[in-house]
């Protein structure tokens, strides 16, 4: 979908940005930033690397109009004269210092880059980076000194990790442009992308399959386990599972047929689409990366009492319903899991 074999990094302007609970003051550059070039080799890392692996992608939005989106804005005239990145970027640095509303908001340093040869879904386009660096790491030098090797402690980023980033690609801009971002830190889930950026999901296949995949996860411990039990329950994910790993079109009705043959069930999940918005997506292509990540959130796991767990793997979902029995043990007054193997594996 993005692909970054091409891009350049065109210009770069680094602030650093405060919290305004603490009464720091923000420094802002009075002209753009050069890098040589093994700096700039480090930074198109730190940059882009946690880019490849965002899955979802983001538009920008406005209860009134995108006009009023102020980052929306401001990229805007970034794209339309890259003269502009400088005053633009200082305006980027003073509306994250605004939504630094939360105490345990830190202050760092923020840059904003230009790149362009970005290939995104087939086209070329330029793109507007804003990148936060939160944390600082200790690290050592040794230098040689007057007969010795003298050690000293330095502090700076570590470019192994992005604390905070977007990328806006400059394209369907009457829809808010397309973004990916980036948040590695949780002290206030709402700062980032809701307050600073004011963006929201683009409702594709992507984001159609991963909302689906949440929604089998939560459907399967709400509905399908206080209804039957356990094993009912894991059946119903590997089935979910397999359907997603299988096939390359969603459908709900085949969906519906496939996994939840009992009318009732295949009620109330109809009724689930419209706490998940996806009562008018009947059909969609599925994304074979979104469930790649979305089966890591579902447990496969069957949790007993007696400190014993069972692990199934949803690569094989047929396993547990021909090689795993539950039965009822009269004497014993207990339930029982049966597993079906022809030898231990190491």
């Amino acid at each position: 979908m993005i692909n970054f074999s091409n891009i350049q990094l065109t210009g770069l302007a680094i602030h650093r940005v405060s919290n305004k609970h603490r009464a720091e003051r923000n420094f802002i550059a009075q002209q753009l930033s050069k890098v040589d070039e093994k700096v700039e080799e480090s930074l198109m890392r730190y940059f882009l690397k946690p880019m490849k692996r965002s899955e979802e992608v983001f538009r920008f939005q406005h209860e009134e109009s995108l006009e009023f989106n102020e980052i929306y804005s401001y990229v805007s005239s970034i794209f339309d004269d890259p003269e502009n990145l400088l005053a633009e970027s200082a305006n980027i640095l003073i509306h994250l210092y605004r939504q630094s509303n939360n105490p345990n908001i830190k202050s760092g340093d923020v840059f904003v880059a230009q790149f362009s040869d970005i290939v995104y879904d087939d086209e070329l386009v330029n793109g507007i980076g804003i990148f936060k660096a939160e944390q600082k790491n200790s690290f050592l030098t040794v230098e040689e000194g007057e007969g010795e090797l003298e050690v000293e402690k330095l502090e700076g980023i570590n470019i192994e990790k992005l604390d905070k980033g977007c990328l806006i690609l400059n394209t369907a801009k009457s829809d808010g442009y397309r973004l990916l971002s980036v948040d590695s830190n949780n002290y206030d889930t709402e700062y980032w992308v809701h307050h600073f950026l004011n963006a929201d999901f683009v409702k594709d296949d992507i984001f159609h399959t991963r909302n689906y995949m949440d929604m089998v996860n939560t459907f399967s411990a709400e509905v399908v386990a206080p209804a039957s039990d356990k094993k009912e329950q894991i059946k119903f994910l590997t089935d979910s599972v397999d359907y997603f790993t299988t096939h390359e079109t969603f459908n709900f009705e085949d969906f519906a047929e496939k996994v939840i043959p009992d009318e009732k069930l295949a009620t109330e999940f109809k009724a689930y689409q419209n706490d998940y918005a996806l009562n008018e997506v009947q059909e969609f292509d599925i994304s074979k990366r979104a469930v790649k990540t979305a089966k890591r959130k579902i447990k496969s796991n069957i949790k007993l009492d007696t400190k014993i767990q069972i692990r199934l793997d949803f690569n094989n979902p047929e396993s547990s319903q021909d090689y795993l029995e539950k039965g009822f043990d009269e004497e014993r007054e207990m339930y029982y899991y049966k597993v079906y193997f022809n030898e231990e594996m190491e």
